[in-house]
C-alpha cells in the first residue's frame, strides 16, 4: 500500500492574514496560481518530509515558472506573515533542488567508478586464458561427480522406498498369516479328533468281527455235532418174513412200527434241532444288521460332528475377521478424525488470518479516508489562500491605490468564501466513510 504524501497546512493563522506574492531566488515576486507542493507548518520549513517523483516534477515546473515570470507584485505591509511562509517554502524547494542536483552528480561519479572497475576487470581477464581449460576440466569433473552423486542418492532413495514398501506389505500380511495359521491349527485339532473317533470305531469293528467269528465257530461246531449224531444212527431194514405164523407176523409188524416210530422221533428231534439252529442263525443275522446299523449311525454321527466342527471353525474365523475389520475401521476412523481435526485447525487459522487481514484493510481504509479528508481540507485552505491572494492582486492593479475592487464593499468576503467551502467540505467529508462502508 503506498504511503500518503505528507503535506502541511497553515495552522494557527488569522483569516485576514494572507500572503500576496512569492519571492524567487532573484528577489522578484511571482504571481500565485501555479504552486503545488510542500507547505511549511507553523511558519517553519519541514525538511524531513518525503519528496516523491510527482513532487519533483511539480518542483521542476515551479522552477521553470520562477525563471520565466517577471511580473512584479506589490506587497502590503500587513501581509508579511504569509510572505515569510512562502519565502521559507521557496528556500525549502531550492534546497530540494540542490539535493537532487547533488544526488545526480553523485550518481554520475558512481557510474564512472563502476565503468572504470569493469574496464580494469576486463583488462585483467586475459590472465585467465591459460587456466580456462583446467577450469573447464575441473568443472566437467565436478558436474559429473554431482550427477553421479545425484544418481546414487536417487538409487538409495528408490531402495529405501522399496524397503519401506516391502515392510508395509509384510506388516499388512502379518494379520492374514496369523489368521491362516490359527485356521490351520484348528483344522489340525479337527483332524486329531477325527483320527481318535476313527480309531475308536475301528476297535469296535474289530471286537464285533471277533464276536462274529466266535459265533460262526460255535455254529459250525453245533452243526458238526448234529451231523455226527445223525451219522451214528442206523436205519434197520425189514427182513423178509421166514415164518408165516400169526404171532411172528404180529411181532414183526410191532417191531417194524416201533422202528418207524423211533425213526420219526429221531427225525423230529433232528428237525427241531435244525429249527433251533436256524433261529440261532436268524438271531445272528439280526445282530449283524443291528451292528451294521450301528456302524452307519456312527459314520453319520462322525460326519455330522466333523461338519459341525468345520462350521464352528468357520464361524470362529468369520468372527475373527469381523473383529479385525472392526479394529481396522476404528483405526482408520481415528486417522480420519485426526486428519479432519488438522484440516479444521488449518481452516480456523486461515479464517483468523482472513479476519485479521479484513480488520487491517478496514483500518487502512479508515486511515485513507481520514487522509483524504485532511487533504480535502488542506486543498480547501490552499484554494482559500489562492482566492484571497488573487483578490488582493486584482485590487492592487486598480488606480488610486484602492485595495477593494468594484462591486465589493468589504474585503472579508474573499476569506469567507474559502472558509464556507471548507465548512461545506468538512460537513460532507465525514459522510464519505459511511457511504463507503454501506457499499
Amino acid at each position: 500500500m503506498p504511503l500518503p504524501r505528507r503535506r502541511s497546512s497553515f495552522l494557527g493563522q488569522a483569516a485576514s492574514e494572507h500572503g500576496v506574492g512569492l519571492m524567487s531566488a532573484a528577489g522578484t515576486s511571482v504571481p500565485l496560481g501555479v504552486f503545488v507542493g510542500m507547505a511549511p507548518t507553523g511558519g517553519t520549513s519541514s525538511l524531513g518530509a518525503r519528496v516523491s517523483r510527482r513532487a519533483l516534477g511539480i518542483h521542476s515546473v515551479f522552477l521553470h515558472c520562477l525563471r520565466s515570470t517577471s511580473v512584479p507584485v506589490v506587497t502590503h505591509p500587513g501581509e508579511r506573515g504569509h510572505q515569510f511562509g512562502f519565502d521559507s517554502l521557496n528556500t525549502c524547494l531550492l534546497e530540494y533542488r540542490d539535493k537532487v542536483h547533488a544526488l545526480e552528480q553523485l550518481n554520475q561519479q558512481l557510474e564512472e567508478q563502476i565503468r572504470h572497475c569493469l574496464d580494469r576487470k576486463a583488462a585483467s581477464a586475459g590472465t585467465w586464458t591459460g587456466l580456462k581449460q583446467d577450469w573447464e576440466d575441473i568443472y566437467m569433473q565436478v558436474s559429473e561427480a554431482i550427477l553421479d552423486n545425484a544418481q546414487l542418492m536417487l538409487q538409495t532413495e528408490n531402495v529405501q522406498a522399496n524397503a519401506e514398501d516391502f515392510k508395509d506389505r509384510y506388516e499388512n500380511e502379518q494379520p492374514f498369516c496369523k489368521a491362516v495359521e490359527e485356521e490351520i491349527n484348528s483344522l489340525y485339532k479337527v483332524i486329531d479328533d477325527a483320527n481318535l473317533t476313527r480309531m475308536d470305531l475301528e476297535n469296535k469293528i474289530d471286537s464285533m468281527k471277533n464276536e462274529l467269528m466266535n459265533l460262526e465257530q460255535n455254529h459250525m461246531e453245533d452243526v458238526r455235532a448234529l451231523y455226527k449224531q445223525m451219522s451214528d444212527r442206523e436205519v434197520d431194514e425189514p427182513a423178509a418174513p421166514t415164518e408165516t405164523s400169526l404171532d411172528q407176523i404180529l411181532a414183526f409188524i410191532r417191531s417194524h412200527w416201533e422202528k418207524v416210530i423211533e425213526k420219526n422221533r429221531a427225525e423230529t428231534d433232528a428237525y427241531l434241532e435244525c429249527k433251533q439252529t436256524d433261529n440261532m442263525t436268524s438271531k445272528l443275522s439280526r445282530e449283524e444288521e443291528e451292528l451294521e446299523s450301528l456302524k452307519t449311525e456312527c459314520n453319520v454321527a462322525g460326519c455330522q460332528i466333523q461338519s459341525l466342527q468345520a462350521e464352528t471353525e468357520s464361524i470362529r474365523a468369520l468372527k475373527r475377521g469381523l473383529e479385525n475389520a472392526i479394529n481396522d475401521a476404528k483405526h482408520w476412523h481415528g486417522i480420519e478424525l485426526q486428519n479432519l481435526g488438522s484440516v479444521i485447525g488449518k481452516l480456523e487459522s486461515e479464517l483468523n488470518d482472513v479476519h485479521r487481514d479484513i480488520e487491517q484493510q478496514r483500518r487502512d481504509y479508515e486511515t485513507l479516508l481520514n487522509n483524504e479528508m485532511k487533504l480535502e481540507m488542506e486543498i480547501g485552505t490552499y484554494h482559500g489562500i489562492l482566492d484571497g491572494e488573487e483578490s488582493i492582486f486584482s485590487s492592487s492593479t486598480f488606480p488610486g491605490g484602492s485595495s477593494v475592487p468594484e462591486g465589493r464593499t468589504d474585503p472579508t468576503p474573499s476569506t469567507s468564501g474559502p472558509q464556507s467551502s471548507l465548512q461545506t467540505e468538512g460537513s460532507n467529508a465525514p459522510g464519505a466513510p459511511e457511504e463507503s462502508k454501506q457499499e
